[in-house]
């Protein structure tokens, strides 16, 4: 790996840099910004809730969500306070078994530690109408 072209020490140019990398699908250079142990929090009310750990919890989050939807993001909005950084972006999720689509605001709290992700709890702004897309009715 070659040296970054952020400052790994300033957390929201690193959650800057995991946005870049996600969003280009770059994602073996998205998961060497995430500490081995990182923990994830989707709500409880979406079928792929819960907590998920380390990197394979993270791949298992993207694999159960990967089950019910696609989603095109935008680009997001990085607000960062010490080891604390607050992204926001607009979402629009599609069910695979509907076909149905709902766009939602999305905010996701990172703990930075070491230069490195080490906790995303993930809010969407409305997880009801979320699930709404995958009723068949």
């Amino acid at each position: 790996m070659t040296e970054p072209e952020f400052d790994p020490g300033d957390s929201a140019a690193l959650v800057e840099e995991l946005a870049r990398r996600f969003l280009s699908a770059d994602m073996d250079g998205a998961f060497a910004l995430f500490d081995p142990e990182i923990r994830m929090q989707q709500p409880a009310s979406l079928p792929h809730g819960g907590w998920y750990e380390g990197h394979a919890g993270a791949q298992r989050m993207g694999a159960e969500f990967g089950r019910y939807w696609s989603r095109v993001i935008s680009p997001p909005r990085i607000v960062g306070c010490g080891e604390l950084v607050v992204q926001q972006t607009t979402q629009t999720w599609t069910a695979k078994s509907t076909g149905r689509s709902a766009t939602v605001d999305v905010v996701e709290l990172f703990t930075v530690t070491g230069g490195l992700v080490r906790e995303i709890r993930v809010f969407q702004q409305d997880t009801h109408l979320l699930m709404g897309t995958l009723d068949a009715s």
